[in-house]
């Protein structure tokens, strides 16, 4: 009986993960019929979709023999490494975003009618829905997304490959599987700052706290520019959400800083070692 999951095991359940992707859109169909506010409908299925992820990964683990804890990483951590891993996810995106720019002024249509749509859903509605909305947006991927990624994908590709290379490379089977082009790059820059907070660490816990911290601040954030400009639409909010220079240079900073706080506070006891090493 395996332990921990082989690289063979990562391919595998990754082929699973698209399963589920496609599956969703079928389940959530006649919940369309039942749910009219579009917030609502998004939210469910969102959090369905989370649902049918972890499953997935549990019955994965358990039909395999491996270890659920040690695959998932499932280990306790100083609850200070929570609070610099979700300082450092905001500047990861604002920076990864100068990558972004450019391609999104050289090739505009680029811009999925999915993106807009997550765009002009993030308007603040009644109290209620909208925090429903947000937290479903933020607390479902972060848990199912990040225990399938840098849990058991991340750990089975370190059975064949080196920390550096695989938390690259699930960063970008990351970034694939949102299918949507500017998501994915997003998510590859964010998955490799979301590798590093687990493999520094040994723990899953810092990167899923950093993972919803990143989606409830994008929601909030888109949320409070068209608060600001009624008049722009989701494709306008997304061409001209850029920030002045100033404040990616403070990004910059607050990233660094978060990056050696973590890293010190992720130390082990007695021992100079990096994990990453």
């Amino acid at each position: 009986m395996a332990s921990l999951p082989s690289a063979g095991a990562t391919l595998g359940f990754y082929i699973v993960l698209w399963g589920v992707i496609f599956i969703v859109p079928l389940l959530a169909m006649p919940l369309k019929q039942v749910i009219t506010n579009q917030q609502i409908f998004i939210a469910t299925a969102g959090l369905l979709q989370a649902a049918l992820i972890i499953f997935a990964l549990v019955v994965f683990v358990q039909r395999k023999g491996f270890d659920l804890s040690a695959t998932l990483s499932l280990r306790r951590v100083r609850p200070i490494l929570y609070l610099w891993a979700a300082l450092g996810v905001v500047p990861v995106g604002m920076v990864s975003s100068l990558v972004l720019w450019p391609v999104i002024e050289a090739m505009p249509w680029l811009i999925s009618k999915e993106l807009e749509l997550l765009v002009r859903l993030s308007r603040f509605s009644a109290p209620a829905i909208y925090l429903f909305y947000a937290l479903s947006l933020s607390v479902g991927p972060a848990l199912s997304e990040e225990l399938a990624f840098r849990g058991l994908i991340l750990q089975g590709l370190r059975s064949r490959l080196g920390a550096i290379s695989a938390v690259a490379l699930s960063a970008l089977l990351f970034g694939v599987i949102h299918l949507d082009p500017l998501q994915g790059l997003g998510a590859f820059f964010t998955g490799l700052y979301l590798g590093y907070l687990t493999v520094r660490s040994g723990s899953i816990y810092p990167a899923i706290v950093a993972h919803g911290f990143n989606n409830l601040w994008a929601t909030l954030e888109s949320s409070l520019w068209q608060a600001a400009n009624p008049q722009m639409s989701p494709r306008d909010v997304l061409l001209n959400t850029g920030y002045p220079l100033w404040v990616y240079v403070v990004a910059g900073i607050v990233l660094i800083v978060a990056l050696y706080k973590f890293h010190q506070a992720a130390r082990p006891r007695g021992s100079g070692c990096s994990r990453i090493a």
